[in-house]
């Protein structure tokens, strides 16, 4: 970004935590600043003097606009920027010019971002480093802290769609799968928007178990790629794997390690989130042993695997952010006896990927929007039961998982977008576990 746009008009399109911030930034350096949001309970929270409808003429003036991820390519604010010749930009790609020579590491990829993301910046900030987390996870970017030492960023597609390059000290792609399919319209649009994420000359971290994100590293293999580190789930001779109780590093050190136990990291796919955070912070020169001691600190997230309570045989699982089946795949093969709780806005084309996993799951509870085609998905594989909402999903589930013999294991992981029911993924997750507190309460 240009000094002179930096400086000059600047209108700034969506106003929820994206936008407000990128204002705040702004509005100190700008010339002229004009805001918008289709969204009237956004805009009655927001500064009354700024807001300007697109359809003022003061937009077709504008050096500058600014776009939160959310908006669609297809809104008529990109139509009337290329119509008018206005620079299209983002809060990512201004805090990357203006961060220019800091060290940025970026996470990326269909499921983990957000643990992997998290659990990087936990080892550098247990190192005592200047590091801060944001982006797609927690603050918005130019809400942080400017100019320190470095930042762990998480960028979803809609982020990276919006950035015309990106130059990153170390890129981090751990998966690619079917997602947000609604929002690119096809899946190869989708993987060319997660491969931007590789475009810089920095380090580039890999994940390999998934056959896009594998087809990558081998073409950028190929191109005799000197700073790139494969990681995966099982073991490669030529990177960074961890499986259960052994990290093996097969690119720095030729040393296995092994692994406290780690509670907040169950799972297989927390076995990629470890590799991807272990090479990244390898990458800046921080020792192995301390990085492996300090996992074991490491808290998890909310929503994301997240173990509630227990009340007599029965545990209570919240993994509300499993919003794709790949990621509903990943908690659906940690568990056994599992009572799932599964419903809401499917993304996807079809639901073949949990076919692996139905036999973990001893009975479905569906509700929301897409229940009836999970249902018949289900139909012949597995006992299903159709409800009204989570609450009663979840009654269900603890009156049939009390008549078993067995531990059994209730899990929110819904495999779909929330915004049928809820607010977002996390209201979904809070409400899921206030309900369970509820019950846990009566044991």
């Amino acid at each position: 970004m240009s000094k002179s746009k930096k400086n000059g008009k600047i209108g700034i399109f969506g106003l929820g935590l994206t936008g407000t911030s990128t204002f705040e930034f702004l509005k100190k350096t700008a010339k002229e600043i004009i805001c918008w949001d289709d969204s009237v309970e956004n805009r009655n929270k927001f500064t009354q003097e700024f807001l300007i409808p697109i359809a003022d003429p003061k937009w077709q003036t504008l050096d500058m606009i600014v776009i939160s991820p959310g908006i669609a390519k297809s809104h008529p604010i990109f139509l009337l920027a290329n119509k008018y010749n206005i620079l299209i930009s983002s809060d990512i790609q201004i805090f990357l010019e203006e961060n220019r020579g800091t060290n940025v590491i970026i996470v990326t990829g269909t499921n983990g971002k957000s643990t992997t993301t998290a659990l990087i910046g936990h080892i550098i900030k247990s190192f005592g480093l200047d590091y801060h987390i944001g982006g797609n996870i927690g603050l918005p970017v130019l809400a942080l802290p400017q100019n320190a030492k470095g930042y762990v960023i998480e960028l979803s597609s809609f982020q990276l769609d919006l950035l015309p390059t990106i130059e990153p000290t170390i890129a981090i792609l751990l998966n690619i799968t079917p997602d947000h399919l609604n929002r690119h319209g096809t899946y190869a649009e989708y993987c060319r928007v997660k491969a931007k994420a590789l475009d810089g000359d920095g380090i580039k971290i890999i994940g390999v178990d998934t056959k896009e994100s594998r087809e990558l590293y081998e073409k950028l293999k190929n191109s005799a790629e000197k700073k790139l580190i494969p990681i995966s789930t099982i073991s490669i001779k030529d990177g960074i794997s961890c499986n259960y109780s052994t990290l093996e590093d097969n690119f720095y050190d030729f040393t296995s390690y092994n692994l406290p136990e780690l509670k907040s990291l169950i799972g297989n796919h927390n076995h990629e989130n470890i590799a991807a955070s272990f090479a990244a912070c390898r990458a800046i020169g921080l020792s192995a042993k301390e990085i492996i001691t300090h996992l074991q600190s490491f808290k998890g997230l909310a929503h994301r695997m997240q173990f509630i309570g227990k009340l007599g045989k029965i545990s209570f699982y919240n993994d509300s952010k499993a919003t794709n089946t790949s990621s509903a795949v990943s908690s659906l093969s940690t568990l056994s006896n599992i009572f799932w709780l599964a419903g809401g806005v499917f993304k996807e084309e079809n639901l073949l990927l949990i076919e692996k996993t139905l036999k973990n799951i001893k009975k479905s509870y569906l509700f929301g929007k897409s229940k009836l085609l999970f249902a018949e998905y289900l139909e012949g594989k597995t006992e299903y039961l159709i409800c009204n909402n989570m609450e009663s999903a979840l009654e269900a589930a603890i009156n049939d998982a009390r008549q078993e013999e067995l531990e059994a294991n209730i899990l929110l992981a819904p495999a779909c977008a929330s915004y049928d029911q809820f607010k977002s993924f996390e209201d979904r997750g809070n409400q899921f576990i206030n309900l369970c507190y509820a019950r846990l309460s009566l044991k």
